[in-house]
């Protein structure tokens, strides 16, 4: 009996402090943007969550409001947060500039190895002021021909699963090198590519997709006998895991990220499975001010794929020592260190330096396990108001063989 006051009294004293503490809570009254031209503020509003009005105002809002702006990617990087607080409420202003996405985007590259690749592609990556990305390119270069046709809604039906498609088509002409950039393989196909995908967050940094794919390559002829190059049709589906802890800087982004993936084709002719297993980590970390340290690996395995889908090697990180694209393995693991330093800050962007060092080993359907490594050194053009990647140009070179690369393009080398 005696323990009924005494239980009482805790519980009133609980509810209590727990009163108090609501009390002192800060709650978002009202959140402006300034700024907005194309961007609708309600798909803006959306953007920011879990920041939104009613919810508690803390020492984090402004910088998590500046984080998720600039991950979109549609707002000029420099964002401005003003808060005012009166009594228990909060008032945020947000000052912004959207970027221009709708353009025509040229994009180039081209390699010492003779390749090279010209194009456009027309992509809007704020359509109807929705955060809603539509786009359409055309190649042409040393390797054929390809229409491109892709589509993302990041909102799907009002949620946060993220809906993509994709169109391509075109006439690839590929030939096959060994590291010493000496060709094996030379052949042309018909190419068709068809797939849908989602992305469905658990949490604020893991999130898992589904991807399913239709590929169809007709094969046209054989410039060398090296191997036979047969058609091939086949429909798959592939099963993803993504943790990303990204900070968004200006220029660069630091944290950490990881992605695993599992694929398994059928092919709709020989009836033959093809499984194969992709795997990325990414750790990217600032040393100094303003300075980037990228650490990133690759691995992935295959069986008896055929040669029009195997995986493709150089012009990423971790094999820019490598002839771009003309690197065909079954089989694969890469790894490069980076050091880039923002060389001139102006208005409107910025131009980093880059130095880094890649290796790794590969084996293809026709050779052995082959090793390359090398060091190599960059230059990247950050534009703050346009939404593309960096403008780059890498030198690198194969110790194994004494052979350099060099290659231009938008985004190459950077970012994943």
């Amino acid at each position: 009996m005696n323990n009924h006051p005494r239980l009482l009294i805790t519980t009133l004293v609980l509810f209590i402090a727990t009163t108090a503490h609501a009390s002192e809570e800060i709650l978002i009254q009202d959140i402006q943007f300034h700024g907005l031209v194309r961007t609708n503020e309600k798909t803006a509003q959306k953007i920011i969550l879990p920041v939104s009005k009613g919810e508690a105002f803390t020492e984090v809002t402004e910088e998590l409001i500046i984080q998720e702006l600039r991950k979109a990617g549609i707002f000029n990087p420099e964002i401005r947060v003003e808060s005012e607080i009166i009594g228990k409420v909060a008032f945020i202003d947000i000052f912004v500039k959207d970027r221009w996405t709708l353009i025509p985007i040229p994009i180039f590259s081209f390699s010492n190895d003779g390749s090279w690749n010209v194009g456009v592609l027309g992509i809007e990556s704020n359509l109807l002021g929705r955060y809603k990305t539509l786009g359409l390119g055309f190649f042409y270069g040393s390797d054929g021909w390809s229409l491109l046709n892709i589509y993302s809604d990041p909102n799907f039906l009002g949620s946060d699963i993220r809906f993509t498609t994709g169109l391509s088509l075109g006439l690839d002409k590929t030939e096959d090198q060994t590291p010493e950039e000496e060709t094996i393989r030379d052949y042309s196909a018909d190419k068709t590519k068809i797939s849908l995908g989602m992305s469905v967050p658990v949490s604020e940094s893991f999130s898992f997709g589904g991807k399913w794919s239709f590929n169809r390559s007709i094969h046209l002829e054989n410039n060398s006998g090296a191997a036979p190059v047969d058609d091939f049709s086949s429909t798959g589906i592939q099963g993803s895991l993504k943790w990303e802890q990204l900070y968004y800087d200006i220029p660069f982004e630091y944290g950490f990220l990881a992605s695993s993936g599992l694929g398994w084709n059928w092919g709709l002719d020989d009836t033959k499975d093809y499984p194969q297993i992709e795997g990325k980590v990414k750790w990217a970390l600032n040393p100094f001010y303003k300075h980037q340290l990228a650490l990133i690996a690759h691995s992935a395995w295959s069986r008896d794929l055929p040669p029009q889908e195997q995986f493709r090697l150089g012009g990423r990180p971790g094999s820019l020592v490598l002839p771009m694209g003309k690197i065909a393995a079954q089989e694969y693991w890469s790894s490069s260190a980076s050091y880039s330093i923002p060389a001139w800050s102006f208005k409107g962007g910025t131009l980093a330096l880059k130095g880094f060092y890649d290796m790794g080993a590969y084996k293809s359907d026709l050779e052995e396990t082959n090793f390359f490594h090398g060091p190599g050194m960059g230059i990247e053009l950050f534009i703050n108001d346009l939404a593309i990647p960096a403008i780059q140009m890498n030198i690198a070179w194969n110790l194994e063989t004494g052979l350099y690369q060099f290659s231009a393009g938008v985004g190459m080398g950077g970012g994943e």
